[in-house]
């Protein structure tokens, strides 16, 4: 595990060194090489995506959702309280019995139902956030409404406990839950966006397994005994584990006695051991990267003068298929001397799972997917995967919001496709209650941004702004506009164009329903 974890950290250094991209650019500008882009595009002609015209006899319907005051009351009547709710008390008799009870008027309530990671049914209910004061949601598992709905009520209630008070928390429902017919322009967006994306289609196979950066080395598996073996004969460079701990700071870590202390003499020889491991480090780096630039080359030898080579490779493969067991480098054999197909099988048998917010392996196994299915010409695996780059869909087991801004959205490329980039984009931004299986919702902070690097600025404002007045649109949705514009704006480089724009939105805002209006804080 350290000589992967010294490869992690030698990938770090190589970043912080370089100015910092994240993805390789092509002489074309983009991630995906001219002859990729060109595949793409012979794609998009072929199934006239430019000009598909799509059933639109499907109806499609908003998120249910209503209008509700939002209380909380702590201390020793929170249980008479919640008696009270459950008989399904007046909004105003409640007030009147409780007036220790803070209340928020008239927010727009969604009620969701999904499952979530252990496959359980949630039915969830929560407010649009217009202003730091207004964010609560309530959430069930296993129960469905009949049970958590009390005539115009619902409530979570808390116990006194040992940390913490007893206090109850409710929706009222002034305005009952309501689902209402999209109009057609709408539904046309989002059909629009199965078309492109296919929904049919997914990224992994069924059965593909969670995977991290690298594989698990406690368990033998014959893909990493063939990349063993390639770095063997390659004579790839090592570096010792003690001094790599020296590096990371491992070396000063008793598990024993964590709170043992270097003396001084102790620390000063650390200090002299390390800065003269550091410098061992530096040319152990030079001579990997010597080593990597010269592997693949080296490896066609091998291939050509080991007769062991292929049928080591090929028994391997049989393996990964099964049981998910491989990585980048030998996806990338598999890729050079199998077939550019079965490479992209075993990345679709892999779902990378991040370590931490520095770990960029689930974006770049996306990116591998996503070039390899234009260079296998599978459309519909490629602009979904592109689409997780863009909206950063990714699982990860811890990540920092700092970390972010540093993941671009590469809306050039496809953009540079002649799709129709705001209809798609427009389309898996709204939300409904009867989606296709497996349709695609973007991220709005994440599509904002991009849209602030189109080059379809003006086109975009002047429909999203369009949007957010459109009185036959379901609030949840124009607020949903609203806040892809705020992301989108706040995005933009130039101060002037923003300021405009906030112009703008204040007249498109005012059309608003006034219970909204009321609450949105543009600061």
């Amino acid at each position: 595990m350290k000589v992967k974890l010294i490869i992690v950290f030698l990938f770090v250094i190589s970043q912080i060194k370089a100015q910092y991209s994240e993805f390789k650019l092509h002489d074309n500008g983009l991630i995906y090489s001219e002859t990729s882009m060109s595949k793409l595009k012979r794609i998009v002609d072929s199934l006239n995506l430019k000009f598909k015209v799509c059933d639109l006899s499907k109806k499609y319907y908003s998120n249910r959702q209503a209008i509700a005051h939002h209380l909380s009351l702590d201390g020793n009547k929170a249980k008479e309280a919640k008696a009270d709710i459950e008989k399904n008390i007046s909004f105003d008799d409640f007030i009147k019995k409780y007036p220790k009870t803070k209340v928020v008027e008239k927010l727009v309530v969604i009620a969701n139902q999904y499952k979530d990671y252990d496959n359980k049914s949630v039915l969830e209910f929560f407010n649009l956030e217009l202003s730091e004061r207004d964010n609560f949601n309530f959430y069930f598992r296993d129960q469905n409404e009949s049970e958590v709905i009390h005539g115009n009520w619902i409530y979570d209630y808390n116990e006194k406990g040992k940390y913490s008070g007893e206090g109850i928390n409710a929706y009222y429902l002034v305005k009952p839950f309501e689902s209402l017919l999209l109009p057609q322009k709408y539904s046309k967006l989002i059909q629009y966006s199965d078309c492109l994306i296919d929904t049919t289609a997914t990224i992994f196979n069924e059965n593909a397994k969670k995977t991290y950066r690298y594989y698990d080395e406690s368990v033998p598996n014959k893909p990493r005994a063939f990349n063993d073996y390639v770095e063997k004969v390659l004579k790839r460079p090592e570096f010792d584990n003690e001094k790599f701990d020296v590096i990371m700071g491992m070396d000063t870590i008793d598990f024993e006695r964590p709170n043992k202390k270097l003396s001084k003499k102790e620390r000063l020889e650390r200090e002299k051991r390390a800065v003269v491991i550091e410098k061992e480090f530096e040319k152990f780096g030079e001579k990997m990267d010597i080593w990597e630039s010269s592997r693949l080359t080296r490896i066609d030898s091998l291939k050509n003068n080991d007769p062991n080579f292929m049928p080591k490779l090929l028994e391997a493969y049989a393996e990964a298929k099964i049981n998910s067991a491989s990585e980048d480098q030998f996806e990338e054999y598999v890729g050079l001397y199998i077939s550019k197909e079965a490479e992209l099988e075993l990345k679709r048998n892999r779902r990378v799972v991040g370590g931490c917010s520095m770990d960029d392996s689930p974006r770049r196994h996306a990116l591998s997917i996503a070039i390899l299915s234009a260079e296998t010409t599978k459309w519909e695996i490629f602009l979904q995967s592109h689409l997780n780059i863009m909206n950063d869909r990714f699982d990860r087991v811890s990540d920092g919001s700092w970390a972010q801004q540093g993941r671009s959205t590469y809306i050039r490329e496809i953009e540079d496709l002649e799709i129709n980039v705001l209809d798609l984009l427009f389309g898996i931004s709204l939300r409904l209650e009867n989606p296709a299986e497996n349709h695609y919702f973007g991220s709005i902070n994440r599509l904002g941004r991009a849209l602030s690097e189109s080059k379809n600025k003006t086109e975009f404002e002047n429909r999203a702004l369009a949007m957010i007045e459109d009185n036959e649109l379901d609030t949840y949705n124009r607020l949903l506009v609203y806040y892809l514009f705020r992301n989108y704006n706040h995005n933009l480089e130039d101060e002037n164009h923003q300021k405009t724009n906030m112009e703008k939105l204040k007249v498109s805002i005012s059309k608003l329903p006034d219970y909204v209006v009321n609450k949105i804080d543009l600061n």
